[in-house]
This record gives structure tokens, sequence and C-alpha cells, in this order.
């Protein structure tokens, strides 16, 4: 046992704690997917008491706040504690490798493979024949599931018949994920995201929600993802804290026009509205004849703006697109408005336009984000990291090509406040 391999060393330790096992799932999908690929994970699904081993492993501070697991940080970590010279992508290869095994004098539930276990389950659940014959192809991201079939088929059938009730009883209207999880299991934590079951039924939709039957199935990494995915679903995992922040737009539900949109238009009042009442929207659109809706990520420069041009429509994303926000996008989008983009110009504030532009590729423009606003707001007492000026080439739109450059060139980043008096300035000529 004394002459094991640094490698060996390092799987037999996160053997110990199933927590790792769920950590390196988030790992792997991020990996996996490296057009989103991000460099911290966020992990506020998991409680303190289950990040423990993780705190511990990573020599953290258990009492601060750990939101989020820093790719590079655990990597480094693994590499200095096991003496391993090998990144953590391959790493995560190997103990995914490790633990599939599957011993062959072990038979599976009276069955010879997992093959004919899939089948098994066909001909007994129905309801979810689609994903069942989607595991059965065996690619890398079915591969833990193989795992639970192999540690215990019987448990995983009793994870099946909730999956397969889940499927059953999905709702018409909106509800709330709680609520789902308490009528279809008796549970109402059943289906959280950390738990096996809640990442079961991540799978089951995400194969549902495929677009063509040779992707493979995409696994949400982040919050919003998985809300969105939920959502398509009718299920709400958060629908108060999760909310929009507007303000001269009007909305209507299938009743006609919403009084609470109108009568904040009309006063020209901010409001936080939460998934809970955007559900209902079926229509926005600004509350003048211009059909342009400006979006500002900074909460300051919203606050700003509107002291000095009190009606103009605008939506403050708070340095993130969040469902609320893009829920009443898609609604402004559906009216044909222009939504008019302007972030800090920086590689995270571009990747956030991009995303933006991508997503609405014929009714978004970028907004006081070009080489002369750059060249104005440049703060040149601060350079952009290494690995941040990598992010610069996740997406390649030509709009940001240019300004790219002058931003490699260069080497700083530029903040939105060194233009408030520009944005200003245009937006009185449009509404005054």
């Amino acid at each position: 046992m004394e002459n094991r391999t640094p490698l060996e060393k390092a799987l037999e330790y996160f053997k110990e704690n199933n927590i790792f096992f769920h950590l390196f799932l988030l790992f792997k999908n991020n990996f996996d997917f490296s057009k989103k690929q991000s460099d911290r994970i966020d992990v506020s699904e998991f409680t303190k008491e289950e990040l423990k081993p993780v705190i511990a492993f990573l020599g953290k501070d258990a009492s601060a706040e750990n939101r989020y697991i820093g790719l590079n940080e655990f990597e480094k970590k693994l590499q200095t504690t096991f003496d391993l010279d090998m990144t953590l992508s391959d790493f995560l290869t190997a103990y995914f490798h490790n633990i599939l095994k599957i011993d062959s004098e072990k038979s599976i539930h009276a069955h010879q493979d997992m093959k004919n276990f899939f089948e098994y389950l066909e001909g007994e659940y129905a309801l979810l024949i689609g994903w069942f014959q989607y595991l059965k192809r065996g690619t890398g991201d079915s591969q833990w599931i193989y795992q639970l079939v192999s540690e215990s088929p019987s448990i995983f059938e009793d994870y099946v018949l909730h999956l397969s009730e889940a499927v059953r009883l999905l709702p018409d209207r909106p509800l709330r994920l709680s609520l789902f999880s308490q009528i279809v299991v008796g549970d109402s934590h059943a289906f959280d995201r950390h738990t096996t079951l809640g990442k079961l039924l991540l799978h089951v939709f995400a194969e549902e929600a495929r677009f063509h039957a040779i992707e493979p199935v995409k696994i949400p990494g982040s919050n919003e993802e998985v809300n969105r995915l939920l959502l398509k679903f009718n299920i709400l995992r958060d629908d108060i804290t999760n909310f929009a922040t507007v303000v001269n737009i009007y909305a209507e539900t299938i009743e006609g026009y919403h009084p609470m949109w109108e009568s904040a238009a009309h006063s020209h009042s901010v409001m936080n509205v939460p998934m809970r009442e955007l559900i209902n929207i079926v229509a926005a659109y600004p509350a003048n004849e211009n059909q342009t809706v400006w979006v500002v990520e900074n909460p300051v420069i919203f606050s700003n703006i509107l002291d000095e041009v009190p009606n103009v429509p605008m939506i403050c994303t708070q340095g993130k697109f969040n469902l609320a926000t893009l829920e009443l996008l898609d609604r402004l989008v559906e009216e044909e408005c222009t939504i008019r983009y302007c972030g800090d110009i920086t590689p995270d504030g571009i990747r956030r336009a991009e995303r933006l532009l991508m997503r609405y590729p014929e009714n978004s423009q970028p907004w006081k984000m070009d080489i002369p606003s750059y060249l104005k707001a440049r703060f040149n007492k601060e350079m952009i990291n290494q690995d941040d000026m990598k992010k610069l080439d996740q997406f390649a739109l030509d709009i940001f090509a240019c300004l790219k450059d002058e931003i490699k060139d260069r080497g700083n980043p530029a903040y939105q406040e060194a233009l408030l008096d520009d944005m200003i300035s245009e937006l009185k000529y449009y509404y005054q």
C-alpha cells in the first residue's frame, strides 16, 4: 500500500466522501462544454455541512461564505497535496474512469449488462423510454448514472419510480419546485439541485429539451441555467428573490393592461418585479412611442440616469442576466423592441454583452461599448490580468473584434461611470 502512486492516493482520498463526487460532476460538466467554461463553480446549492470536506481540503476558512470553488485553486491544491503532475481535467478523466468500473461477477438486478437493465426499465416505465434509450448509448454525460446503477439497481429503480411520477405529474401552470417535490415524493427537498434525485431529474429534463437526437445531454451548470431548464417544464425554483429591475415599461396579461405596470410607468417609479409576476406577462413594451429599451448593468448608473431623464425605458441587470430579466427581455423582443446594452468595457462586460447579442441577434445592439468610449473611459491605473484576457476569446462576434484588439493592446479596463455624462446627454436628446 505504501508504494501507491500519487494518482492512486488522490483517488482513494476523494472516494472517502460523496461530496467530491458531486463536486467533480460540476467540474466535469464545465470542462465538457468549453464554450461556456468558467474559472469557478457555483456551490451555493450545497449546505455548509456538506461542503466541510471540500473547504478542509482547500484549507479555507470554514466560517466564511464559500459560494464558489475556483478551478485553478483546486487544481493547484490537488497537485501540491498529492505531488500530482496532471491537470484537473486529466484527473477528472482518471477519477470517473476509476469509479465507473463494473464488476461483471455482480450481476445487475438479474440482468447481465446495463443495456438489458435499461430495456427492462423501458418496459416498466413507459414515460421515460426516450431517456432510457439515450442512456443505453453510454455517452460521457451518463457515466455517473451507470455508477448509480452498478452500486444498487434496486435503489436506482426507486429513483426511476419517482422520476416517472414527476413526468406524469408535470404541471400545466408554473409550480414551485418545493411544492412539486412534495406532491411527487412527499419531501419538499427531494428534487433540490444537489441531491441525487434532483440531478437525475435535471438529466431527464435536459434530455427532453435537446433540439436534435444526436446532441449530447448538456446538464445546466449555473443557477440561472437550471432555472431556465425547469421553467420549460413549468417548474419554478425561486419566484420571489429572482426579479427584474425595470422602469417606464408597460406590460399586459391575457386580461389586458396590467395596472401595476401602468401606474408605475405614469409615475416613473422603479419596480423590482419577481418571477412570480413575470410569468403572467404576455407582452411588454416601452411606455412611449420609441421602441427602444436601454439596459445597463450598474445600479448606480441606472439611478443617476433616472435622476436626469426620468422617462427613459430602462432595465438594470445588476451585473448578471438572471431568469427574471431574461423573461422580461423575451417579452420585449416579441414586441419587436430594440435592446441597447451598456456594460463595463472589460472581458466580463464584453462577454455579457456578447451573450445578449447572441440571444437576440436581430433586436439588440451595444451602447457605449466601442473604441471611442473605451479610450475615453479607460482606467490606466489598472491592468487586466492574463486569465481575464483569455475571456475575450470565448466568443467571436465581429462587432467587438476591433474593441477586443484595442483592449489587448492597452491592457486597461474601462468603466461605465466615466461615460455617465455622455449617456445622459444622449438620452436627453431622445426623451426630452
